[in-house]
């Protein structure tokens, strides 16, 4: 496996978001209690990836199921192997009453007839769109107006820093704030020279391990990100982006201030490595999600913080979240909605908040965030990230795409090939998958 082709799903799976073995259709039985209004009564199941007993979400599901008085079924399937579960269930006539679904290909199934439009839901229950955090509500809308998903957490990226590294360097922190200047990519190379020490004893930066990277610097040089927002230019091989994953990969080619590509790739066969570098005091600054925090607050041996990343013409992050969907052949749509309600309201926001890595999406949750001794005190700024983050821009072709461009990423971390060339050599192919024709 490469570096690039890590999932999000699978950083998630990695920091702790779940834990135990894995619990293929444990039924909870309904122990009494009030409906929460999906209509009380009978079966329901819910077809997710790695979500045990004793996880956040399985705790909801669980809550859930008591109040609304059902036995669910929660078909809990590895993560590496969900989509092509997800697929086969599907197109089996015996769908799932809801289902987690990845957040990038929320579009694709959509696009496939596959997910069930929510709106006669939020506009039956009086959804306030103003309750939620923007970038969370409106991800789930097609071109045609559909609500096609569900999120009820958010994961936005930051800056980890070792604030002891930078203590013992006499290298001042980056500001706490979203501030519109300062803290700029120029600050960024600076401090992680300053930070480096020789002979891999610390790396100023780890950057590349977070596929979020392709997002994040491009966007802050002025791009719309790996694809254009109307999802049809393979915007990642054009000017802005290329330069910005070029700046990444010089981090250790040209600065020596980044673990190079073959140490990166070693690593990655450890779950968490990237986190355990900052955590043991290897590395300085991390690009990561907020879903890294759980890990940290029980693994850090150093001191450390979350920050904003570096700016060029803008500073902005990268949202991805945790979603949910009913699909269309669902038996029990009513259901399925309540439940998906009930993980977005406020019980559920309560338990989902304790991890202190996942924000639930209505921004009453803010509240909820507060800092204590196990850090990061600057908790805040998990807010401030989602008031400045993008969500990708998604195709119903981006799981293709994804296989065209990522393998030509590895040439440009290992110095084989520069960003503009390696990309560029792709750029029609996945201009052509974007089009419905590869």
């Amino acid at each position: 496996m490469t570096a690039q082709q890590i999932s999000r799903r699978s950083v998630l799976r990695a920091v702790g978001l779940t834990t135990g073995a894995i619990a293929v259709g444990v039924p909870l039985s309904a122990c009494g209690g009030n409906s929460s209004g999906g209509g009380g009564g009978g079966n329901a199941s819910f077809l997710t990836w790695d979500t045990t007993s004793g996880t956040p979400l399985y705790t909801v599901a669980e809550n859930w199921a008591k109040g609304a008085g059902k036995t669910l079924d929660i078909q809990s399937v590895p993560g590496d192997d969900y989509d092509t579960k997800l697929r086969t269930v599907l197109s089996s006539g015996a769908a799932p009453t809801a289902i987690r679904i990845n957040d990038d290909y929320v579009a694709g199934y959509y696009a496939e007839g596959s997910l069930l439009d929510l709106r006669p839901y939020l506009e039956k229950d009086g959804i306030k769109p103003d309750e939620y955090f923007p970038v969370a509500f409106n991800f789930p809308k097609q071109s045609d107006g559909a609500h096609a998903a569900w999120p009820i957490m958010t994961n936005p990226g930051v800056i980890y820093c070792n604030v002891d590294a930078f203590a013992e360097a006499g290298v001042e922190l980056p500001p706490k704030d979203w501030a519109a200047s300062g803290w700029t990519w120029d600050d960024f190379l600076d401090a992680a020279k300053k930070l480096t020490k020789p002979n891999g004893e610390r790396w100023g930066a780890l950057i590349f391990p977070d596929t979020s990277l392709e997002t994040v610097w491009p966007v802050n040089n002025g791009s719309d990100g790996i694809y254009s927002k109307d999802a049809t230019r393979f915007t990642l091989a054009e000017p802005p982006a290329a330069e910005a994953v070029q700046w990444i990969a010089d981090l250790a080619l040209v600065h020596k201030v980044h673990p190079d590509f073959a140490t990166v790739t070693a690593g990655r066969q450890t779950p968490n490595w990237a986190l355990s570098q900052l955590g043991t005091g290897k590395v300085a600054m991390l690009l990561a999600l907020t879903s890294g925090i759980p890990y940290l607050r029980k693994n850090a041996k150093v001191k450390w913080d979350i920050f904003p990343p570096p700016m060029k013409v803008a500073r902005k992050t990268v949202n991805t979240m945790t979603v949910l969907a009913i699909p269309k052949a669902s038996k029990d749509p009513d259901a399925a909605w309540d439940f998906l309600k009930y993980c977005a309201g406020a019980d559920a926001a309560k338990l989902l908040a304790e991890s202190r890595g996942f924000m639930p999406v209505s921004k009453s949750s803010s509240a909820l965030f507060v800092p204590d001794d196990k850090g990061p005190a600057n908790l805040a700024l998990v807010t401030l990230a989602l008031d400045n983050a993008v969500n990708e821009n998604f195709s119903r072709y981006i799981e293709r795409a994804r296989t065209i461009y990522r393998p030509v990423l590895d040439d440009v971390w290992s110095g084989k090939r520069t960003a503009a060339a390696a990309l560029g050599s792709v750029k029609q192919k996945v201009e052509d998958v974007l089009a419905g024709k590869g």
